[in-house]
């Protein structure tokens, strides 16, 4: 069966004999497109905000959505169903979806009520999820709000805390940010410290659409528990890896969220190369271990090294990767972003602007010798942000868009079709 392809390429072809030079390493991991056949159990718990905001269009696409969703499991899944707005609710307990017309009654009960527990939702669809709890299945809760947690556990750090034990149990966290109100920093840093995704919607009848997504991404994982360790040589020290937090030891080693099919996700490192005498040297290895869905959780390892030619003389071939230097610039840009909503935030917009078009200055001049759609994107997406950032045009939208852009490219997701839309 095809496994996962591991890519490596710097962004430089050669490096020059006898320097100490600085240089980048992609990483790129490329799930085989396929629909996996006999896709594991689902074990799902959808935990939906029903608090006053949320009544009208919002809760009336969300319940659309779920019942979507529930017509898609299959009498192997398990599935509950949590409300929440100042209580918590149980609305259809942990069970086997054997009958999904009962399910879908159920979530068409659901009714806008107060204010928002958000813990309590989350902690109550944990447990329902722990209840039909099995390693070699998916064990995820979905949990949709639009507002801020102000019930409940409200501490930030003891939320995401929560949503990491959650994780180191077994049981993944994917979240959808709906509308104006919700704290961004916050979802993103739960679903990040839950392995899961997060999604921000700006409209309410985008809610089916990216359920849908997460849906189909749930029920087509190739693999779970990706674990990507790089060990260098003797004369490479790794200095940074972009967006993921890392532990170091033997090298770095770098832990992913489920790959799905088809999907691509990108790891960049930055590197110190001590000089190099003539000829060919091995920099690194780099090793990957997962599960692999297709094969009951079989453990897979894959091996790949990286070498590159110190000359003088290269040849007639290029001295740079365009592709890893897209790469690189596209995170860059991540970063100029967050940068600048932290200006925008102290209400620095003149720096916020430097910031922005500083970036938008490279993208523009890569862009010129690149034909890349992405790269297009980006400097489009630059200059409306630009567009917006001064006082009186900078809001909770553009800062919502802003930083669920960073949050993609900075978790390798530019690109990817799961994460779109």
């Amino acid at each position: 069966m095809e496994q996962i392809k591991v890519d490596l390429a710097l962004d430089k072809t050669f490096l020059l004999p006898g320097n100490k030079q600085a240089a980048y390493l992609m990483i790129k991991l490329t799930a085989p497109e396929q629909v996996v056949k006999e896709r594991p159990v689902q074990n799902l718990s959808f935990v939906i905000d029903r608090s006053g905001s949320m009544s009208g269009e919002k809760l009336d696409y969300t319940k659309k959505a779920v019942t979507f969703a529930v017509g898609h499991l299959s009498p192997q899944d398990y599935c509950s169903v949590v409300a929440f707005d100042d209580m918590v609710t149980m609305v259809a307990p942990s069970h086997k979806v054997e009958n999904k017309d009962d399910l879908k009654m159920a979530v068409e009960s659901i009714y806008p009520g107060g204010s928002t527990n958000l813990s309590g939702g989350m902690l109550l669809g944990l447990r329902e999820v722990k209840l039909a709890h099995k390693e070699n299945q998916i064990n995820r809760v979905l949990l949709l709000t639009d507002g801020m947690a102000n019930v409940g556990v409200t501490d930030h750090g003891a939320l995401v805390e929560k949503a990491r034990e959650m994780a180191a149990g077994g049981v993944n966290l994917s979240i959808f940010g709906l509308g104006d109100d919700f704290e961004e920093d916050l979802l993103q840093a739960m679903a990040e410290a839950g392995g899961g995704n997060f999604y921000y919607i700006e409209t309410p009848d985008q809610i089916p659409g990216i359920f849908d997504q997460e849906l189909t991404g749930l029920l087509n994982i190739v693999a779970q528990n990706l674990s990507v360790k790089v060990k260098p040589g003797q004369d490479v020290a790794i200095t940074g890896v972009f967006g993921y937090p890392f532990t170091t030891g033997e090298g770095v080693t770098v832990n992913l969220p489920d790959i799905y099919s088809g999907e691509t996700k990108i790891l960049l490192l930055e590197l110190v190369i001590l000089p190099l005498a003539e000829g060919t040297h091995k920099l690194l290895s780099v090793e990957l271990d997962y599960a692999d869905v297709r094969e009951n959780l079989a453990l897979v390892n894959l091996k790949a090294d990286l070498s590159v030619n110190a000359s003088a003389e290269p040849g007639d071939g290029p001295a740079e990767n365009v592709e890893v230097i897209k790469q690189v610039e596209l995170f860059r840009c991540a970063q100029a972003k967050e940068e600048a909503i932290r200006l925008a935030d102290q209400e620095d917009f003149e720096a916020s602007r430097f910031v922005l078009e500083k970036q938008l200055l490279k993208m523009q001049s890569l862009g010129a010798s690149l034909s890349c759609s992405e790269i297009n994107m980006e400097v489009n997406e630059l200059q409306e942000n630009l567009s917006y950032m001064s006082e009186g045009s900078y809001d909770k939208v553009l800062r919502k868009k802003m930083s669920f852009n960073v949050y993609q490219r900075k978790k390798g997701r530019g690109n990817n079709k799961a994460f779109t839309g």
